[in-house]
Formats: structure tokens, C-alpha cells, sequence
């Protein structure tokens, strides 16, 4: 199960178009986010057809000290994730104890997906719009996981509504804050919308995190994120426009690490002391002693009580209840007070 609100976080390593359409490669990339550590790998199953026609768009991305300037068509066309490559990566993903998802960008996606049990569905932040695409995926059964960069308000209601309106149940509903840049800047994190979107929505939150390093991803998990989503490549310096900015092996082992011991440091929600604090607390907090010899008979006045570490004898919280009743037994000075030593004054 991808996401438990009892259980640690989900970490996707999104390898997205890193595969660069070669089929070891992907399935090197696959190896290589579960040495690292990672719950998932995510794909994405689209055709370029499906979502782009015009040939002149321009895309500029970094490739080691360079700069590429080339049609986008070209760059996700050789890019795709070919169909018949699902029974075989998603065999490897189970026999690695991972996740495997994918998203896809039209229904017969969907259907190549289901048909090889994948359980988990990504709609992009590029897609949010797509109602028809998203009601179709919640359809399957399978739990959908939409990101929600560039989105106001009113495009998340929408999503959200188709999604639940054919599948009520809002366990098979993720929702992933993001911000669609690349890397997105310390600015335009906005943190802060994780818990909005889970106050909103009543579902479980996710970070899709395209900042640089760690950081981020360990305070999305502290203010709530149960999955957060990575890109992720073999090497930074293959040639592609994703591999630049994504995290390699070192880094996402590293980041997965930083993410486990901040969940460490979340610890309970009770307001109760540690399993350490119950052996401090017997030392280091207060109790109440005797400040003079008291006989059989006196009263207790309160400049009789002395209070002092360690925690034995009454409370302090209870001494109201103390003052002006009767010493029963003869006390020496230093000894911790107890209901033993006292009576009720008016019994």
C-alpha cells in the first residue's frame, strides 16, 4: 500500500522521461531507486500525439554545462514509455518490493495500465483540467494521485469532485502539492498549501518536490506529507532535459534518510512524557518534604513544607489540600510528606 496515515512516508522516485526511451536504461533506473530506498517508481505512459501537435514549439533545457534549444515534439517523442515494456517492469518493481506507477495521458493508458494490475494512477499537473481522463481513471478502482502545480483553487475543487464523484471512497484520492518549476525556487515552495489542501479536502497529502536537495521534502513531511515524489536519474549528466535537476542515487538515499529521521523526531501526538522523560521525571521534578519536626498532633502550617527535588512525597499541585490538616505520626525534618503523615483537620 502506497500510502498508510499509521505508516512512514511514501517516497516516488519519478524516473518520468529520464529512461530517454531505452529500455535498460529504465530498468537500471528502476535498480537503482530501490538501493537508494525508494516505496515507487513512476512513469509516464503517454503518447506524444495525445497531447501535442505543434512541431514548432520550443523547449531549452540544461545538458551538462550547455544549453539545448529543440522542438518539444522531438524531446518527449523519443522519450515515450513503449507498451510492451509494462509486463516486464512491473515484474522487476514487484520482485524489488516496489510500487509501480505511471501516468498516462489518454484512456487506452489507463487500460494498459489496469491490464497489468498497476493499482496506482498519476494525473499530471498539465492534465488537472482533463475531467474526462480523471473520471476515467477513477473508474478503474485503481487509487488516483493528482499533482496540482500551476492550480487555483477552483481547478482543484474541480478535479476533486470528478475524481469523488465516481469513486466516493477518499482513500483512493492522493492529492500532491506542487509547484510546476523547475527547480522551483525557495519562493515559490509555498509549504503551506499542504496543509490547506488537507484541511480542504479530507484526503491524504502528498509533495511533488522539484526543489534542489532535501530540505523541503523533510518539512513537507512535518507539516503532514504522507508521499513525496522525486524525480530521479541514473546520472545527472545524461543527455535529456529532465536528468539535470533530478536527484541521482546519492542524493535520494540521502534525502530518504533525512525523511526517516524526521519522521523519527515527530514522534506521538499524546501530551504525555517520553519512554526516557518517565525516568527523568522521578528525579528531576518536585516533591515536598518536611521543613522542621512535626509531632503527632500539630498543624500543618505551610512554612512546615519544603519543596525540593526529587519527585517523592505529595505533589506541590496538592498542597492546598494539605495546609491546616493534623499531623497523625511524629515526622523528622528532610522526610518526604505522605497521605501517612496527615488527617483531615475537620474529621
Amino acid at each position: 500500500m502506497l500510502v498508510n496515515q499509521n505508516s512512514a512516508c511514501a517516497i516516488i522516485a519519478e524516473i518520468g522521461l529520464n529512461h530517454n526511451g531505452d529500455y535498460q536504461l529504465a530498468k537500471e533506473t528502476i535498480i537503482a531507486a530501490s538501493k537508494s530506498g525508494a516505496t515507487a517508481v513512476k512513469f509516464q505512459n503517454f503518447v506524444t500525439e495525445d497531447f501535442l501537435s505543434d512541431r514548432s514549439i520550443l523547449h531549452t533545457y540544461k545538458n551538462g554545462d550547455k544549453e539545448i534549444t529543440e522542438p518539444l515534439f522531438d524531446i518527449c517523442k523519443r522519450s515515450e514509455f513503449k507498451k510492451e515494456w509494462l509486463p516486464s517492469l512491473i515484474k522487476l518493481c514487484d520482485s524489488l518490493g516496489l510500487i509501480f506507477l505511471s501516468t498516462p495521458t489518454s484512456q487506452s493508458g489507463v487500460d494498459d495500465l489496469i491490464e497489468c494490475g498497476v493499482n496506482y494512477l498519476k494525473n499530471g499537473s498539465d492534465y488537472l483540467s482533463h475531467i474526462p481522463l480523471l473520471k476515467y481513471m477513477a473508474s478503474t478502482g485503481a487509487t488516483v494521485i493528482i499533482s496540482t502545480g500551476m492550480a487555483y483553487q477552483e481547478d482543484i475543487d474541480d478535479a476533486v469532485q470528478a475524481v469523488l464523484e465516481v469513486q466516493p471512497n477518499k482513500s483512493k484520492l492522493v492529492i500532491l502539492h506542487c509547484t510546476s518549476s523547475y527547480p522551483t525556487s525557495l519562493d515559490d515552495v509555498n509549504l503551506n498549501k499542504i496543509q490547506t489542501l488537507r484541511d480542504r479536502y479530507k484526503v491524504s497529502i502528498g509533495f511533488s518536490d522539484h526543489t534542489e536537495g532535501w530540505v523541503s521534502a523533510v518539512q513537507a513531511v512535518t507539516l503532514g506529507a504522507k508521499v513525496i515524489e522525486k524525480h530521479f536519474t541514473l546520472d545527472k549528466k545524461l543527455p535529456g532535459p529532465d536528468h539535470w535537476f533530478s536527484s541521482d542515487p546519492e542524493e535520494l538515499a540521502e534525502l530518504i534518510a533525512q525523511v526517516r529521521l524526521a519522521e523519527k523526531r515527530m514522534g506521538f501526538k499524546e501530551l504525555k512524557p517520553t519512554n526516557s522523560e518517565m525516568e527523568n521525571r522521578k528525579q528531576w521534578r518536585l516533591g515536598t518534604f518536611w521543613d522542621k519536626n512535626m509531632k503527632i498532633g500539630d498543624t500543618i502550617l505551610k512554612k512546615n513544607i519544603a519543596i525540593r527535588k526529587p519527585a517523592i512525597g505529595i505533589s506541590p499541585k496538592d498542597l492546598d489540600s494539605v495546609i491546616g490538616q493534623k499531623v497523625i505520626r511524629n515526622c523528622k525534618k528532610g522526610e518526604p510528606i505522605t497521605k501517612l503523615d496527615y488527617k483531615d483537620s475537620l474529621l
